[in-house]
């Protein structure tokens, strides 16, 4: 039975070339974007998940109650893990780490040369990482790993590029090895295998945490200094509950913090497997929001769905070609379940043909999705059981999305009009007022609709986004890394910079005005206390910061060179800074002018405000300007911005290259201009993953639309060309004709029209409230929408018509 299925499904195919390559390709589309959406919600969702304690694993969060609000904290301040240690024995494990660093590795090679390297993900990590977490060892103990200061334990990637392919199969003969990072000598003790990229503490080098401790002493202590990459991880006991831990850190906190930051702060322990996805509290690189998810889950969905009804709406009109057919079928015997299941085994044939097409081009569609954010995510289609399985299940749905109810329809033809083709398209075409065939396009053209709001309304955000003035000069800026704090270098290559002719300026600062790495402090006024601070942001920068990135100063003065911040342990630090508006209101103060001469105190020192800049965008654009204070400091330099005259100079980067490296020889160069640097940083990554998503989900919902619609024109055409050749011989015109075709379509896209743009507009206003800076929904959002949804309809069935409409009458009216 279902070999003879088979065949008649291969010739029905065959004999129906259009329509069956538009439902081939049509499903093959859908389907490769449900695979893609598969790979990439299957990453985004396992994240730490094969590690075996992953249930009984937390992050430690804290949240802090400050005028602003509440503060949530996914780091927490160093003397966090060993103080838990102490106070809570019965934990399994707690580590700590401090992730993505850089450093630069030098490896002495056979012939006594020296290879360098730059490694952008080394983890400091602590002797407990790997009781805690399952990342295999393919050599060294894990017994005593990490355990002293001058060790290093690295990927197999990293062995293999250091070492040669040769130590591939023996890498316990790199065990003892010693290589340099940052000057200094360390000893391999581990090779890992490659962390699986799913992972929220995913490194290719693993450094002691008691080497960290050595160099920062001073921070090992402090329980109110943050670093925003300082995690510490705990595994609970089997016999002891969160809820049960939650409460414990209670007591812990107030034993620790001083009485006025215990009324204000409280910890808590986070999930391992809701760190990737909790917004919250971020991830320790990048959190992926459920909401993203969900949206690209719903636009899979969408696809699909434009697909199944594509192919229902050609099914359907098709379906009195095969009348006789059917007719022929019941009368020797065929029953109702028969024909179901025959028409059902004809669209399962299909929708496998279609899977596998759509294999491959989901294959495709992820490494263009690769090459976009590769420096997020790299995905890998891999042929797994998962893989198939979801595969077989995505075909079994859409058969059945599909193919039932065109099979239920046909399988009720009754023989007697079968034979005689006395049938009519009741319900199946556009004759009625009300059709189930008009519902499926017009519930496509408001999908189609609603994906073309949803692009023009988030690619108008982003050209927002990046054509906001954000208050300082973002052209003609070149950023430079600098390796260190050493003043007398950083001094001869600023002389060695202002002596390039094109070179307008430099200035040196811990980071530019919108920065990656904003490091903050808590502040209040002298009579303010604890429970009053503001968390105000802090840039260290000279007396050129202002100029080169054109920030206006709208009261007092700029910053000399007496403002300089000279730090004296153990006694009270005055200095003069730099303030902006944003701080001025926070801090009460009735406008700039009043705030000249007043102290701020910062932990046990004190500030003098000396001048008030204007507002400037010191983080993301999607969030309300921080309070930030400006310092005069040489010690904490991360970066020169050095103003151009002119952008396309070649020599001069080649001369500023040259300067730099002349002055750290050890180190890796490493510049870009400003507007690169904050694309780099990923300021807007969602935002423009979303745009991306919606163009290109619009233009495969448009492309998958109009098939659908072309095929479906020309069925209908061939349906009615009698009625059009009496038409004619009556006189009527070729624009007649169209708009006789046309003219159901628009109404169905006028329709459609009014279901989308009200779903629309609530679904992009929500999207833009979460932005503190945003466009306003304008009605010419909604025109354009409507406008290109009826030059969709005209384009696709313009062909068709007018085809239909200058065809000799006397072939159609002779077809009977």
């Amino acid at each position: 039975m279902f070999h003879n299925y088979f065949i008649t499904t291969i010739r029905n195919l065959l004999r129906n070339k259009a329509s069956s390559i538009i439902n081939i390709v049509g499903l093959a589309v859908s389907i490769a974007c449900c695979i893609a959406i598969y790979v990439f919600v299957k990453h985004e969702e396992t994240f730490d998940h094969f590690h075996s304690k992953a249930d009984r694993t937390y992050r430690i969060v804290f949240d802090r109650k400050t005028v602003q609000g509440v503060e949530h904290n996914g780091y927490v301040a160093f003397p966090t893990a060993k103080a838990l240690r102490n106070d809570f024995p019965n934990l399994e494990a707690v580590t700590q780490l401090y992730v993505h660093n850089s450093a630069i590795v030098q490896i002495q090679d056979a012939v006594g040369g020296t290879k360098k390297f730059e490694e952008k993900e080394a983890t400091y990590a602590d002797e407990f990482f790997f009781k805690t977490f399952d990342f295999p060892l393919l050599a060294g103990s894990i017994n005593r790993i990490l355990s002293t200061p001058d060790e290093v334990v690295l990927s197999k990637t990293l062995a293999d590029n250091y070492f040669g392919a040769a130590y591939s199969n023996r890498y316990n003969e790199l065990i003892g090895k010693t290589i340099t990072i940052n000057k200094n000598p360390y000893r391999i003790t581990g090779i890992m295998q490659d962390m699986p990229r799913n992972s929220n503490v995913a490194c290719n080098m693993l450094l002691p945490f008691k080497d960290f401790e050595r160099r920062n002493e001073n921070v090992m202590q402090e329980w109110q200094n943050f670093w925003s990459e300082s995690y510490v991880f705990v595994t609970l006991p089997k016999n002891y509950t969160a809820q049960q831990f939650d409460k414990a850190l209670i007591a812990f906190k107030d034993k620790y913090l001083d009485k006025e930051n215990a009324k204000e702060e409280t910890f808590h322990p986070q999930p391992l497997l809701q760190v990737h996805t909790d917004e919250l509290y971020g991830g320790t690189y990048y959190a992926t929001p459920s909401i993203l998810i969900i949206a690209f889950v719903t636009m899979g969905i969408i696809i699909l769905l434009t697909a199944c009804i594509n192919f229902i709406n050609l099914a359907t009109a098709q379906s009195l070609q095969r009348a006789k057919e059917i007719g022929i079928r019941k009368t020797l015997g065929s029953r109702n379940w028969q024909l179901i299941l025959r028409f059902m085994t004809e669209t399962l044939v299909l929708v496998l043909l279609a899977s596998g097409a759509g294999l491959l081009l989901a294959n495709w569609f992820l490494q263009q999705f690769n090459q976009y954010l590769a420096f997020i995510v790299n995905l890998d289609l891999h042929i797994d059981v998962s893989i198939i399985l979801f595969l077989l299940l995505l075909s079994l749905v859409i058969t059945f999305l599909a193919g039932y109810y065109p099979a239920r329809v046909m399988a009720g033809y009754q023989p007697i009009q079968a034979l005689k083709g006395t049938l009519k398209a009741t319900g199946t075409g556009f004759g009625n007022r009300f059709s189930f065939r008009k519902v499926l396009v017009t519930t496509q053209f408001v999908v189609t609709q609603l994906l073309i709001i949803g692009t023009i309304v988030v690619a108008t955000q982003l050209q927002y986004f990046y054509s906001h003035n954000p208050g300082y000069q973002k052209q003609g800026i070149l950023t430079v890394e600098m390796p260190g704090y050493d003043q007398q270098k950083i001094t001869v290559f600023r002389n060695a910079l202002m002596n390039l002719p094109q070179v307008e300026d430099v200035t040196f600062s811990s980071g530019p005005p919108m920065s990656a790495a904003n490091a903050s402090s808590n502040m209040r006024l002298p009579s303010q206390s604890k429970a009053d601070e503001i968390n105000t942001e802090r840039k260290y920068v000279d007396p050129n910061y202002l100029s080169v990135f054109k920030i206006p100063l709208v009261a007092g003065r700029n910053l000399q060179e007496g403002d300089k911040i000279i730090i004296k342990k153990d006694s009270i630090n005055r200095y003069n800074v730099l303030v902006n508006k944003k701080a001025v209101s926070m801090f009460g103060f009735k406008n700039a002018q009043a705030a000249l001469g007043q102290t701020i105190v910062i932990g046990e020192d004190v500030a003098t405000i000396v001048g008030v800049t204007d507002n400037f965008d010191n983080v993301a654009i999607q969030d309300e300007i921080n309070p930030c204070m400006l310092y005069y400091s040489t010690d904490w330099i991360a970066m020169a911005s050095i103003k151009m005259k002119t952008t396309n100079a070649l020599t001069t980067l080649e001369q500023i290259k040259k300067n730099w490296e002349a002055l750290y020889p050890d180190q890796v160069y490493k510049s870009m201009t400003l507007d690169d640097y904050i694309r780099h940083k990923a300021f807007y990554v969602l935002e423009d993953l979303m745009y991306q998503a919606f163009k290109i989900f619009s233009v495969l919902s448009i492309v998958i639309g109009c098939m659908g619609l072309y095929g479906l024109v020309s069925f209908l055409a061939i349906q009615r060309q009698k009625e059009i050749g009496i038409r004619k011989v009556l006189g009527a015109s070729v624009n007649s004709i169209l708009y006789l075709f046309s003219k159901e379509f628009t109404w169905l896209v006028l329709i459609a029209f009014l279901i989308a743009a009200p779903v629309g507009y609530w679904a992009m206003s929500s999207w833009l409230q979460t932005f503190a800076n945003r466009i306003n929904l304008h009605v010419s959002y909604f025109a354009i929408t409507f406008c290109i949804s009826v030059l969709i309809v005209v384009f696709t069935i313009g062909f068709q018509a007018i085809k239909a409409a200058i065809a000799n009458p006397v072939k159609s009216l002779r077809s009977e």
